[in-house]
């Protein structure tokens, strides 16, 4: 007889206390200050003027005063030099127009702002683009105004690149912009209805709901309702949560963080269920708590990377003693998912984006393309083949300690050679997709130890990468950086096209391991991170009764059958 389970919901919880309804509208805008916001791109400066220059010939009595918020994925909430600038500008407007969502990441942001200006009490209107509609709309949500009035418009412009002026919107919007006014005006003067006003609690039942069935009744179930990519899982009981708690001392109720876009509430426990269903032993739960804490680290946009319309994965990076404790594979293979540490720990956290971030494809998660590491990788720096300190030292956390390092890289490249100088040469010609780009790079033991025998420490390899990793100025979209507020902090752009300019602008967005087999030198590099920040590091707290739990579970690792 097949055994019936009672499996408890990975679906996370969302603050219900913060929900918040709309401000009172106006009669009519003559006479008002009405704000105008634009995000990080030219293109909204560009279409908030066109859309004033319509205002005022309609409202002749009403003024405008602008600001532009140019820094692209962040929570103007939380900028301690912007927001006394910011709440200065909000106090003196009425209203708001908030433009302009062209990309999911950033409209997100422009969700989380337009609910921050919406609570000030000034009514506020976000725009954004139908694509990016989903996104703008779990920003606001996210930020406890479920009903903020948004309008959706796509303008016919190169919006994207950026390489728009002021007499190309215009043109652009001219055929529209009777009727998105009136849009615009209807959402800032129509009355509130009794939803707008107040607002109902979200609903919590997926989270809170027992499911009940046999293994592969619910591994479907889940699986429908989006809460697994359709592989098998282990069932989450009350028992086998029971189990991996072990992992931890702390209450199962302890919230981690809060985990964007959703919002969703991290708590020890909802870490734990969706640890067993991707077939985590209690020993992982440890890295996995680290890796969440690391992916809340301020040096991570994690909004940036998880609903960006461009192509990023999680990487895992454990170091220090753990990896040997868990049997985290750093040797032949490290970068494959042979190994139950290695698999186990990145499906969680893939699943804990799923449903704790609330990570859905096609409605928060917008990427283009997507990409392989979406449910994760998990890496490890090597604790007993490195000829140099682990990775965390060099983040600065004590050498003893073990730690998680989290990085969403884009691209995976390979490099081998015979020499320092053939490595660095490669290493130098990398040009990856991205405006700030970053690099993991991983060595195997021999290339560490070649460039160790050489003198050469981590920091020095990627100082180098940074000095001569070059191309042509006529290469990089210069107007793309500049028209759009992408310009480096470390160093100058070049002003003429026949200079050349540095591929990674820093090394802020570096870092090395060491993992692989002993065949020979070879170098492997996670490339592109570093836009929306990273990496960050994370000290893995163990629980008192570690030894023993390593010892008790010692046993789950694979001995493969000799033929």
């Amino acid at each position: 007889m097949t055994e019936v389970l009672h499996a408890l919901s990975p679906w996370s919880e969302v603050d219900a206390s913060i929900i918040t309804g709309l401000s009172p509208r106006f009669e009519t805008l003559e006479g008002k200050t009405v704000g105008l916001f634009a995000d990080f791109m030219v293109l909204a400066t560009h279409m908030l003027e066109t859309v004033r220059k319509e205002l005022a010939a309609r409202y002749p009595t009403a003024r405008f005063s602008f600001i532009q918020y140019t820094t692209e994925t962040t929570n103007l909430a939380k900028d301690p030099v912007f927001k006394p600038r910011f709440d200065e500008w909000l106090a003196g407007v009425d209203c708001v127009l908030a433009f302009y969502g062209s990309v999911p990441s950033s409209s997100l942001y422009l969700g989380y702002n337009a609910a921050y200006m919406e609570k000030a009490g000034k009514p506020t209107v976000m725009l954004v683009v139908p694509r990016t509609y989903p996104a703008g709309l779990r920003g606001v949500k996210a930020m406890g105004v479920p009903s903020l009035r948004t309008i959706q418009y796509n303008v016919k412009a190169d919006k994207i690149n950026g390489h728009v002026d002021q007499e190309g919107i215009d043109k652009a919007m001219a055929p529209d912009i009777a009727v998105l006014c009136d849009e615009l005006v209807g959402a800032l003067c129509d009355p509130l209805t009794p939803e707008e006003a107040h607002p109902a609690e979200p609903a919590q039942e997926y989270a809170r709901k027992t499911y009940t069935g046999t293994a592969r009744e619910i591994s479907r179930e889940f699986y429908r309702l989006g809460f697994t990519n359709g592989q098998p899982i282990e069932i989450p009981t009350e028992e086998a949560i029971a189990e991996m708690l072990r992992g931890t001392d702390l209450a199962p109720e302890t919230v981690i963080g809060y985990l964007p876009p959703k919002m969703g509430a991290a708590t020890v426990k909802s870490i734990a269920i969706n640890a067993v269903m991707a077939g985590c032993l209690p020993t992982y739960l440890p890295v996995l708590i680290a890796a969440v804490r690391g992916a809340l680290d301020p040096k991570i946009i994690l909004e940036g990377w998880t609903c960006s319309q461009s192509t990023w994965g999680p990487v895992i990076t454990v170091s220090g003693k753990v990896t040997e404790d868990i049997g985290l594979n750093t040797a032949d293979n490290a970068l494959s998912p042979y190994y139950k540490a290695n698999a186990s720990i990145a499906r969680a956290f893939g699943y804990i984006m799923m449903n704790i971030a609330g990570l859905r494809p096609g409605i928060e998660d917008l990427s283009e393309m997507g990409h392989e590491n979406r449910l994760g990788l998990c890496i490890g720096d090597s604790y007993v083949n490195n000829p140099w300190a682990p990775v965390h030292a060099d983040m600065g956390l004590d050498p003893e300690a073990s730690a998680v390092t989290m990085f969403w890289p884009q691209e995976h490249r390979c490099l081998a050679g015979k020499s320092v100088g053939d490595f660095l040469d490669g290493l130098c010609r990398i040009d990856v997709v991205g405006w700030e780009p970053g690099l993991e790079i991983i060595l195997t033991p021999m290339a560490a130890q070649m460039f160790a025998d050489a003198g050469w420490t981590k920091e020095r390899i990627q100082k180098y990468i940074v000095e001569y990793a070059r191309k042509p100025a006529e290469q990089v979209d210069l107007q793309w950086l500049v028209g759009n507020n992408h310009i480096p902090t470390s160093v100058d752009l070049p002003l003429k096209p026949n200079h050349s300019t540095r591929i990674f602008w820093d090394d802020r967005h570096m870092f090395t391991i060491v993992a692989g087999g002993k065949a020979g030198p070879m170098i492997t590099v996670l490339a592109g991170g570093g836009d929306h920040g990273g990496p960050s590091c994370t000290k893995i707290e163990l629980p008192k009764n570690w030894d023993a739990l390593v010892a008790e579970y010692a046993d789950v690792r694979p001995a493969y059958i000799e033929y």
